[in-house]
């Protein structure tokens, strides 16, 4: 064996089977470069745990090499001056033609790409058990009032309709799903987007938390504590019908041997008008004056962005490629859905960041969406209680 050319360290919050499966095909793509990875793995919080640690790093003046960012991390690490420009390598790899416009709003920093997408998540899918459904007679669910008496149905058959922790992001992504699918993506442009008072305290946001309501009465009494992939595998096994969540989701019920459209099936969260809920894992590198690490990092960056590394990375973590120029053909039904919807949401304009995840407001503003909606879904909250408490909050983060 050659003897590695150096080390690259990454901190990233990918912990789960299929999420490390997935991270294993960027890692030996590098080693067969002559690097060897460092893996800094920090779970939990959806990535706030990983970035607390990353904040600890920088402030000791020690930063990884590389750190995975969603939403507007990046772009706030960038501002502090901490992140190196990629331009030389996006310029001369062409990589800057082959990502769909929406993702430039986050890998590009002014005048500066800052960061490397792997991938595209679509966040909102319901992944159900198909034995359960056909066992119930259910299918797919064309209104959230449908799905709901399904899930009544399902209760009434002794399986538990939704399986769902109670971390207030896994909430969070239910929300914002109905938000988005009863009221348009006009109004959640307005209201999460652009953070708009009338739409935030309207009676369109009060109907929203209800109709959460009614889907807390879904779920099994077990849900404090539970992993989002701990959920995913209660609706694997039969235990459970349907969990909403992210395609990250489809990674484990592949890393678990089952097969979409025979085993478990995929459908977005039901809309009247159809949307896009994009969330991109993407890894920008540190300013550092070791040479050594810089070409770590060059090696890192070449290897994220390979087109057959897409590929075959997102073919195990459920996600499509962030490249838009890798072809669809031996991805599942899954994927072939996400891919065709993506398409008709781009000239639809009806992709749109994932709150959840920080593709659609600044963190302090998600936060408060995150608290509030966390809250009201343990606790007997009022609707309108909970419309309030999000307009103080947001009006106090502004």
């Amino acid at each position: 064996m050659a003897e590695s050319k150096g080390k690259v360290e990454g901190i990233h919050h990918w912990v789960s089977e299929s999420e490390v499966n997935a991270l294993k095909v960027i890692t030996d793509k590098l080693a067969s470069e002559g690097y060897t990875w460092e893996d800094s793995a920090v779970g939990g919080l959806s990535g706030a745990n990983a970035l607390q640690a990353l904040r600890t790093r920088l402030a000791a003046g020690n930063p990884p090499a590389t750190m995975q960012f969603l939403g507007y991390e990046g772009l706030d690490w960038a501002g502090q001056g901490v992140l190196r420009s990629l331009n030389d390598l996006y310029t001369t790899n062409g990589w800057d033609k082959a990502l769909a416009p929406q993702l430039l709003a986050f890998v590009k920093s002014g005048d500066d790409y800052i960061s490397l997408p792997i991938n595209m998540h679509r966040q909102n899918w319901v992944w159900a058990n198909k034995a359960v459904f056909e066992k119930a007679g259910i299918s797919e669910p064309k209104s959230w009032d449908e799905l709901i008496a399904a899930g009544e149905k399902l209760k009434e058959a002794g399986v538990v309709p939704l399986a769902i922790g109670d971390e207030p992001w896994q909430i969070l992504e239910v929300f914002e799903a109905i938000l988005v699918d009863v009221n348009g993506a006009d109004f959640y442009k307005k209201a999460v987007i652009d953070l708009d008072e009338t739409a935030l305290s309207s009676d369109q946001m009060v109907d929203t938390f209800e109709k959460l309501r009614k889907v807390r009465g879904l779920v099994d009494d077990g849900f404090t504590g539970r992993d989002w992939a701990v959920a995913t595998g209660m609706v694997a096994s039969g235990k459970a019908a349907m969990q909403i969540m992210g395609d990250w989701a489809k990674g484990e019920f592949l890393a678990k041997g089952m097969k979409p459209g025979a085993d478990f099936l995929c459908f977005p969260t039901p809309a009247a008008t159809p949307n896009y809920k994009f969330v991109i894992d993407a890894f920008g590198v540190f300013e550092t004056d070791d040479e050594t690490i810089s070409a770590g990092q060059d090696a890192w960056a070449k290897a994220i962005m390979d087109p057959e590394v897409q590929k075959n990375f997102n073919k195990i973590k459920g996600s499509i490629p962030a490249r838009s120029d890798v072809a669809v053909d031996d991805f599942d039904d899954c994927a072939k859905r996400s891919f065709a919807d993506r398409e008709a949401a781009v000239a639809n304009g009806t992709m749109l960041g994932g709150l959840t995840e920080g593709f659609a407001a600044q963190s302090q503003f998600t936060g408060v969406f995150s608290d509030v909606v966390g809250k009201f879904f343990v606790t007997d909250m009022s609707a309108k209680d909970a419309v309030q408490a999000l307009v103080d909050g947001i009006n106090n983060a502004r």
